[in-house]
């Protein structure tokens, strides 16, 4: 019932939308995450929320791609704080990634949501394919901050029953995928997870072939651009923060205490989903990742793709890391629509 629901509002909103003639038209986005290991999915969903209470996304879906028996509740009391309680949860039903979390059972466990158990989410591969066929062609960015699981059982979902294939509903709608993975270092980049690469060597199977069989655009977002070695890091302010709000205790619980500072690499993925470069980055757009089955890879450019990753941007000659910061941590502290 749950995303039928969000199917219904979906429609609605869109034919409001036409009738007002408003020509700033929200960023239909999935969200994918593993809501476990690190506390910037946290201020990842959290400022997706506000973007969409800004009018510049539409929330189409929160998908989890680890089997942490926490998670998913986490990411439902997450989503009803911020005023959004029935939107779409979906979780791997085959092997998944499993993996400990400092604060999602805390979160689940204060604040208030529906759903009991991860056994009652939907299939995440069956929940993207029914999401995406009702969203028009090209329309819907993926965001994926966690393992790639949930983007392979999707392209490997045959068409059945009368429904499409997994394949084709994303080369029917989905516009483009940003991706928190890799490690661009060097050039041509070579990633030979010295620096680690958690979000493709969980499920190292589901993420080469996710990856090699992505048939449309392709953003990744690398660590240098909000990890190690970026230098970004935001959280230390939640303290300013009532005690009550998830994204404060999502850090605390993290840290065993006080929220500190922390990098964003799920941030800045999903701000480039829902912005775009602007004056944020660059981007390598040439090439593409030759990704070996142990997930080590080297960009070349033997020939070009829809493949790209984020560059780091210079605005008169200086890194603009503080305005990045500043913007992320201004989304992770807003005020939810409805509430001070």
């Amino acid at each position: 019932m749950r995303f039928f629901c969000s199917v219904l509002f979906s429609c609605l909103f869109w034919s409001a939308t036409a009738i007002a003639g408003d020509v700033r038209t929200p960023v239909k986005v999935i969200f994918d995450t593993d809501m476990d290991s690190d506390c910037d999915d946290v201020g990842a969903l959290a400022m997706l929320h506000i973007l969409a209470d800004r009018g510049e996304c539409e929330l189409l879906a929160t998908i989890v791609s680890a089997q942490n028996d926490w998670s998913a509740r986490c990411v439902d009391a997450i989503n009803t704080w911020y005023g959004r309680p029935d939107i779409p949860i979906g979780v791997p039903k085959g092997s998944a990634a499993k993996t400990s979390s400092k604060f999602a059972r805390s979160i689940a466990e204060q604040f208030p949501h529906d759903l009991k158990s991860p056994a009652d989410a939907a299939d995440a591969a069956q929940l993207y394919r029914h999401i995406l066929m009702q969203q028009p062609e090209q329309s819907v960015v993926i965001i994926t901050v966690g393992d790639l699981t949930n983007i392979s059982d999707l392209l490997k979902l045959p068409a059945e029953n009368g429904l499409p294939s997994g394949m084709d509903v994303v080369k029917k709608s989905v516009r483009e995928w940003a991706c928190m993975g890799g490690n661009f270092v060097g050039h041509p980049a070579k990633d030979d997870l010295k620096l680690s690469n958690n979000n493709f060597t969980g499920d190292k199977v589901g993420s080469h072939y996710a990856v090699h069989h992505w048939p449309c655009k392709l953003m990744f977002v690398g660590r240098e651009i909000g990890s190690v070695p970026s230098g970004l890091k935001v959280g230390a302010r939640l303290n300013e923060l009532p005690e009550t709000h998830p994204v404060r205790m999502g850090y605390q619980h993290y840290f065993g205490g006080a929220p500190k500072d922390r990098h964003v690499a799920d941030q800045t993925t999903v701000l480039y989903a829902v912005h775009g470069l602007r004056e944020y980055w660059d981007a390598e757009t040439k090439g593409y990742m030759d990704l070996q089955p142990d997930n080590t890879f080297e960009w070349k450019y033997d020939h070009d793709s829809e493949q790209s990753y984020l560059l780091k941007k210079k605005i008169d000659g200086k890194p603009n890391d503080r305005e990045i910061e500043e913007t992320i941590e201004a989304l992770m502290m807003a005020a939810p629509r409805g509430k001070k």
